[in-house]
């Protein structure tokens, strides 16, 4: 079990950098407080304090759709299979700032226009016939981030690159929608 304030002492650092930090249920990758998918800007004020009292030992997630200063938004390209990392490196131009956790790896992105999500399914050695391999978080969608423990390796999630509390925005690969 984490004994550690993970979400207490992340949450602000993100919530300052322009993200929406979201409190992650021990042991899964879920939010289960009430409005998470709302924007920061449509909760009331004393929000994130509030999460931070309730839940502070909880991991911590993002909230896609944050906005950054030139107008693109938050985004991420979660590909789920070790083999098809190589391509995501090639389609994005070996970006910058990627999380890692058990397998595959999260790409994180500037997103331009009204996205919805996608999910990219191949036929092949995925595990099913038709595997889901990769899945564009643009909208009302949680990623997890470091330093949250995995639930199943017991280990928490790590940054390839620099992470987006160190990143210049501008230098995320962009996706025009």
């Amino acid at each position: 079990m984490n004994d550690r304030a993970i979400f207490t002492e992340h949450a602000p650092l993100y919530r300052a950098a322009g993200f929406w930090p979201r409190p992650v249920s021990l042991g899964s990758k879920a939010c289960h407080v009430r409005d998470w998918r709302k924007p920061d800007g449509e909760l009331p004020p004393e929000t994130l304090q509030s999460w931070l009292k309730s839940h502070g030992r909880f991991g911590i997630g993002l909230l896609v759709r944050s906005p950054f200063p030139d107008g693109t938004t938050l985004g991420a390209f979660d590909i789920d299979h070790d083999a098809y990392t190589r391509v995501g490196h090639a389609l994005l131009g070996d970006p910058p700032c990627c999380r890692f956790g058990r397998k595959g790896m999260v790409v994180f992105v500037r997103v331009r226009g009204e996205p919805h999500n996608l999910e990219f399914r191949v036929k092949g050695d995925v595990g099913k016939r038709f595997g889901k391999v990769a899945e564009c978080l643009f909208s009302k969608k949680l990623c997890v981030v470091p330093p949250t423990i995995h639930l199943e390796t017991g280990r928490p999630y790590r940054w390839f690159g620099q992470s987006l509390l160190e990143i210049d925005f501008n230098s995320l690969p962009i996706l025009e929608i």
